[in-house]
């Protein structure tokens, strides 16, 4: 490793109060108030990071489930266009794009100064060589790509000219540019026999990222060194090192250890590397979307206002503050708050118990003696609540919300299942609440869950509305993004107001580092290496 120049700053430190949308932690002031030094450092090149993997069943980008390998090989290969911060497309192998009026073609202009690590030179044939691996359409071709359903609306690909691409759609599609974020694979290394490749053990792993492939030893490591001939920021890190460990707690173990330098952990426990002056945290949101699900197969939840007197009534705000530690961000729909697409002016429910009682009385649910509201019928608002019996903070949600919703004069009755009996339960309608949770796609589609197409699918709470139906199919038909925000905001306007779901939270997700990796660290789900080049390593003194 090389060592860092350090410029040395003088701090006068009192109290400082480090608050986030979803958490809070405390910098204590020195009680003497003395003057504590604070490094920082100049970037210089050169070192080795550590990172770890879990097992995986195959070296194919495409073919690959690990999603520690997923982020990994965001070191390694590249798609034309990637997810910003914002969750807005930026270009990468293509410089910019342009939408036809119809909506139905984009026309891609590629760069021309990218190469693949063993030297030949990138083209729009390798873009469309792997749209064709994804389909599955050479003979050969083995397992199903995980990319497919996002390339089933391509039609046609084809070069225009030398560097711009082509791909039309089977009609005009929205979310023509969220699908084409596939890794591109290099089409030279896979002609003739040589698709066998794709397959097996021997893959060839090289594409036209900042680091190529040195090294692998299969259940050991995978090793990275820097492209020196990469098209972009060139990394001030020289080499990556991949550890593989049996699965998560092992990796979580090599960190305690401090066998590797970063870590995403699946816990919302991070506060222990927090409080360990030696590590920093990264936080962001992540996909992973918490909602309680309204069964409409019951009566008493077909009612608009009992489903939204269950959203006024339940405090997300310290849900999230005492079960998940602050790691989340309180939403009214399926849409990430820090998206581009989502709109501020949707956000609506609050906890408010008077207006969550208001509106039940207002819809004629009085509440009796004993506390529980009735219908004129009187029929009380008694359901039923299913949940996974191994998901302990699920557990916990679960009776934070029973105890919320006793205020407002409902009766909960909690059950706790067994996973294959909840997924049974659950797809077979036999519940009336249930709480789960979704990581929803990159690609922004929820006509999986609120289409009435959907009802035998993945719609299990049996969802059917004849204005969201609409208002998703001319979402899907827009063509030009200030039409696309548009047309979402609609969608999510209307899941807003009708309360299909009672949405809870995103969860938060973090990149945790020893305090050996500096620079501009600013992971995002979905690439927490997103700007690797502005990292570097200093040397333990």
């Amino acid at each position: 490793m090389f060592k860092a120049k350090n410029i040395v700053i003088i701090l006068i430190l009192l109290t400082m109060l480090l608050m986030t949308a979803c958490g809070q932690d405390n910098i204590e002031a020195n009680q003497n108030t003395e003057e504590e030094v604070e490094e920082i450092h100049e970037p210089v090149a050169g070192g080795t990071l550590r990172v770890g993997l879990t097992q995986f069943d195959t070296l194919n980008p495409l073919l690959n489930q690990n999603r520690s390998l997923f982020q990994f090989y965001h070191l390694v290969y590249e798609s034309l266009v990637t997810f910003g911060e914002d969750m807005d497309m930026e270009p990468l192998l293509a410089e910019r794009w342009q939408v036809a009026a119809d909506g139905q073609s984009i026309d891609f202009q590629l760069r021309d100064d990218v190469y693949w690590h063993d030297g030949e030179p990138f083209s729009g044939e390798d873009v469309i060589f792997t749209i064709n691996l994804i389909k599955g359409n050479p003979q050969g071709i083995q397992g199903s790509s995980i990319y497919r359903m996002s390339v089933q609306q391509i039609s046609d690909a084809r070069m225009v000219d030398d560097h711009t691409l082509r791909v039309t759609f089977t009609r005009p599609f929205t979310n023509g540019l969220e699908v084409m974020s596939f890794p591109i694979l290099p089409a030279h290394l896979f002609e003739g026999n040589d698709i066998e490749k794709f397959n097996g053990e021997g893959f060839p792993v090289v594409g036209t990222g900042a680091y190529q492939f040195e090294e692998y030893q299969t259940r050991r490591h995978m090793n990275l060194e820097r492209n020196e001939n990469y098209w972009g920021a060139r990394p001030y890190i020289e080499k990556i090192e991949g550890k593989i460990a049996p699965d998560v707690e092992s990796k979580l173990s090599l960190f305690d250890s401090r066998e590797i330098d970063i870590i995403q952990p699946n816990t919302v426990d991070w506060t222990k590397y927090s409080d360990d002056r030696d590590a920093r945290v990264f936080e962001f949101v992540s996909q992973n979307y918490e909602f309680v699900g309204f069964n409409f197969n019951n009566s008493l939840l077909q009612d608009i206002a009992v489903r939204r007197a269950v959203l006024y009534s339940v405090d997300r705000h310290k849900l999230i503050k005492e079960l998940y530690l602050g790691h989340g961000t309180v939403v009214d729909a399926p849409v990430a708050p820090h998206s581009w697409l989502h709109d501020d002016n949707n956000l609506r429910y609050g906890f408010d118990i008077d207006t969550a009682n208001l509106n039940l009385e207002e819809a004629g649910y009085v509440l009796s003696e004993e506390g529980v509201r009735t219908n004129e019928s009187g029929t009380p608002l008694s359901f039923n609540l299913i949940i996974n019996e191994d998901n302990v903070l699920r557990e916990r949600s679960a009776e934070f919300i029973q105890e919320s919703l006793e205020e407002i004069g409902m009766t909960i009755t909690i059950e706790k299942l067994e996973w294959e009996e909840f997924n049974e339960r659950v797809e077979s309608g036999q519940f009336d609440l249930m709480i789960g949770g979704w990581e929803l796609s990159y690609v922004p589609d929820l006509s999986f869950a609120f289409h009435s197409t959907q009802r035998d699918r993945a719609n299990y709470i049996n969802y059917h509305n004849e204005e969201m139906d609409d208002l998703l199919e001319a979402y899907f038909a827009t063509s030009n993004r200030d039409a696309k925000a548009e047309a979402f905001s609609k969608v999510e306007a209307h899941i807003v107001d009708e309360v299909p779901y009672a949405s809870l939270f995103y969860r938060n997700g973090a990149l945790i580092a020893y305090d050996g990796v500096k620079g501009n660290i600013h992971p995002s789900n979905y690439n927490v290496y997103r700007n690797i080049a502005e990292w570097f390593i200093v040397e333990e003194e």
